[in-house]
């Protein structure tokens, strides 16, 4: 019998050793009795014949097939890991070695870091274009405040000057010119509040007129009530002179506070209120 323990090629079978076309067939294989034989009784059930049945050609390729191919070889110290995988819906299994496992967890590990930096690095990121949009949104409201409020107190600088030049002239006025005096008050005001004035005025030249009654505003102090770039409340402090027959023509100074509504209209301010306190 041939040594089966001989290194061989896994998978791999024997060469059959070439037989020439003389090459006479084994002698072992001939029968030397060729006289006939007499056919045996049949067996009975259960009982050894002592012959073995024909082996189909297919099977003894199969054995010997197996016999040629050497196993593989299993190392104690690095096993093979049965590791469950699923492919198109098709779950299958791959032998792979503790030592691969081993280097892939390994390889693992070490990139984990650098993961690890990366999506901190992302979240920094966006983080920081999120403080960045909020500050420039909070710079813009900042901004936008600051330009109001700078638009604010120059309304309320120019309202202030408006504010004396009209007190002035809509609280003066001469009996011997009434017409003039109070078409200079009028240019000061709003159109609804002129026709309001034209009320009082008419009686208030009436008056002028009976007691030859020259009147003269001075502004003495003007305060800014509140306000904003359209409209400005103040507080104006006006002295008034009188000089009249009921004076018997000596001045009299009549110490007023009244308030002032004014408002813008385009690049000038108007009055739109007058009332005292």
């Amino acid at each position: 019998m041939p040594d089966r323990n001989r290194n061989r090629i896994a998978g791999r079978r024997r060469p059959t050793p070439d037989r020439g076309p003389h090459t006479p067939p084994d002698t072992e294989d001939t029968p030397t009795d060729a006289s006939p034989q007499a056919p045996s009784a049949p067996a009975e059930p259960g009982e050894s014949t002592g012959v073995q049945p024909p082996v189909a050609p297919a099977v003894e390729e199969a054995e010997a097939a197996a016999a040629d191919v050497t196993p593989t070889t299993v190392d104690a110290d690095d096993p093979l890991v049965m590791v469950p995988s699923e492919r198109r819906g098709r779950r299958t299994a791959w032998l792979i070695r503790r030592s691969t496992l081993r280097k892939v967890a390994e390889a693992a590990e070490a990139a984990a870091p650098a993961k690890r930096a990366r999506a901190v690095s992302v979240v920094l990121s966006g983080v920081l274009a999120v403080l960045i949009v909020v500050i420039l949104a909070f710079a813009g409201i900042l901004g936008l405040k600051a330009w109001k409020g700078q638009q604010a107190e120059d309304a309320r600088g120019e309202a202030a000057a408006a504010g004396r030049k009209a007190a002035e002239t809509a609280l003066s006025y001469d009996y011997r010119s009434l017409d003039k005096s109070f078409a200079a008050a009028r240019a000061t005001m709003t159109p609804d509040f002129a026709t309001k004035f034209d009320e009082t005025a008419k009686v208030a030249g009436e008056l002028a007129t009976k007691t030859k009654a020259t009147v003269r505003a001075e502004v003495r102090e003007v305060g800014v009530r509140d306000g904003d770039a359209d409209r400005v409340t103040l507080v104006i402090f006006v002295n008034q002179t009188t000089t009249s027959t009921i004076t018997q023509g000596k001045p009299r100074v009549d110490l007023n506070r009244t308030r002032f509504t004014m408002v813008r209209n385009g690049d000038q301010w108007l009055v739109q209120e007058i009332a005292g306190l």
